[in-house]
């Protein structure tokens, strides 16, 4: 019953179906234009696997890496020698950033490319951590790994 309710008999006695199907769209869009998407896709990973294998100098990056981290623990060298210095003078380390400052002068400076990100301090130890603005890396020194001279 389906099938005959899907049929149409015209007058000259030609059974012709209603139902056509779906419209096929035009190859072209599939063998060019999905071919190419799918060309670009497969080649994007590989160039890119290629510039990270071959165009990248990890070592030259590691070595600036290591020298903005020595800068960076040069920096807290001198914030030790503030905090030792004021410590001898107060009796305590400086947890005040504003403080600290005015008093790292006398001790080398402060590189202004080094950002202190945390620092706290008590009556016995102080603890530092900082970054170079370039290094991904931070540097924490901490006063209890033997004298606050040395690098936590």
């Amino acid at each position: 019953m389906g099938w005959i309710a899907q049929t149409i008999i015209l007058k000259e006695g030609i059974i012709a179906q209603a139902d056509c199907g779906e419209k096929i769209p035009d190859l072209i869009i599939y063998e060019q234009t999905t071919k190419r998407i799918l060309m670009v896709l497969a080649v994007l990973p590989l160039a890119a696997w290629g510039y990270v294998q071959f165009m990248v100098d990890y070592t030259g990056l590691k070595k600036e890496i290591f020298a903005y981290n020595a800068l960076t623990e040069a920096t807290l060298a001198n914030i030790a020698e503030a905090q030792d210095r004021y410590k001898s003078e107060q009796g305590t380390y400086i947890s005040d950033l504003r403080k600290l400052y005015s008093h790292i002068g006398g001790a080398g400076g402060m590189n202004e490319c080094v950002k202190i990100l945390s620092i706290s301090a008590g009556f016995e130890h102080w603890r530092a951590e900082a970054t170079h603005l370039s290094s991904p890396d931070s540097v924490t020194w901490d006063s209890r790994a033997g004298t606050s001279l040395k690098k936590g």
